[in-house]
């Protein structure tokens, strides 16, 4: 049965306010602590492939674990996600990274106000990326770029522009390949949230010194927004060491639909449609009866009838077709 629009909202807003709350708590443990004495980034990136995995348990059921206004768009675009419902979509995405990162910024206000007071930082002033990018991305990564001495050269816009599109491509392109039902290996929710975890956490370790991986809008133009009203308005929006802040908004979007045509019109192309017949099906339509990652679960499974199994398939694949 589909799941109404408003509540796949909340489904969406919920899954970034977690992914700014809780998600960005790890980049400011590691900075107010101090990253090299408490987390590498081998360590910051198994962290968010984890808040990954467990935001999309939580609300993968209801909305379908978007997650990302990149995804939504690409979906949108590919597989028939009704294209009036993308700005409610992309509106709880944003509005959940904003809160998110008000109750980040409420819970860790202390030891945030304790590490610029001990090393000289003034809020909103060219070198508070180091505390701002607790929230928002930055390129190169301040932290980083501090520690080996980059200049803002060493990351130029365009890189940066590149780098993100080619991380959110690489995302976009898994997301695609394991909702398709034509694949035979598509996983299941638990498997298919432990792939999507790997996957951001893969991208975190290799890409985090250029960008901070941000692949995703709403996770960094939500808590940007949040940011700009927290003391941080002069390096929210217009810093003078980092690219322009719209990379993570273009940059995530065109990667995205770079990589759902990849699937779409190369990769996805080589596939044939499994049966849906229950006849010809045979012992394999249990399976095909089976939820897609994120879609709504059915009552087929429990009923145990190979026509309700089949009559079900529909609805299960509503949230990503």
């Amino acid at each position: 049965m589909e799941v109404p629009l408003w509540k796949r909202a909340v489904g969406e807003f919920i899954g970034l306010f977690l992914f700014t709350s809780i998600g960005l708590m790890v980049v400011a443990t590691a900075i107010t602590t101090g990253a090299a004495t408490l987390y590498g980034l081998f360590d910051l990136s198994i962290a968010f492939g984890l808040a990954i995995m467990t935001i999309i348990l939580v609300v993968g059921v209801v909305s379908g674990a978007h997650i990302n206004p990149a995804i939504t768009i690409a979906l949108a675009l590919y597989r028939k996600f009704p294209w009036r419902e993308v700005p409610v979509y992309i509106a709880a995405q944003i509005s959940g990274g904003i809160v998110g990162s008000f109750v980040l910024y409420f819970l860790y206000r202390g030891p945030i106000t304790a590490f610029e007071r001990t090393n000289g930082i003034v809020r909103g002033e060219p070198g508070s990326e180091i505390t701002a990018m607790i929230f928002a991305c930055f390129a190169p990564n301040p932290a980083i770029a501090g520690a080996l001495g980059w200049g803002p050269n060493v990351v130029t816009t365009g890189t940066a522009l590149l780098a993100e599109a080619f991380a959110t491509m690489v995302l976009a392109l898994v997301v695609f390949a394991v909702v398709d039902e034509r694949n035979t290996f598509a996983p299941s929710l638990p498997v298919f949230a432990l792939i999507l975890g790997l996957v951001v956490g893969f991208i975190v370790a290799v890409e985090a010194p250029l960008t901070m991986s941000g692949i995703n809008p709403a996770r960094d133009l939500g808590p940007r927004i949040a940011i700009s009203f927290l003391g941080w308005g002069g390096v929210a929006f217009g810093s003078t060491v980092s690219a322009p802040w719209w990379v993570w908004t273009v940059g995530p979007i065109l990667g995205a639909i770079v990589g759902g045509a990849v699937w779409q019109f190369l990769l996805g192309s080589f596939l044939i449609d499994r049966p849906v017949d229950p006849l010809a099906a045979g012992t394999e339509a249990a399976e095909l009866g089976s939820p897609t990652p994120g879609g709504a679960p059915t009552s087929a499974g429990a009923a145990g009838g190979t026509a309700d199994i089949a009559a079900d398939r529909g609805t299960d694949r509503g949230r990503w077709d």
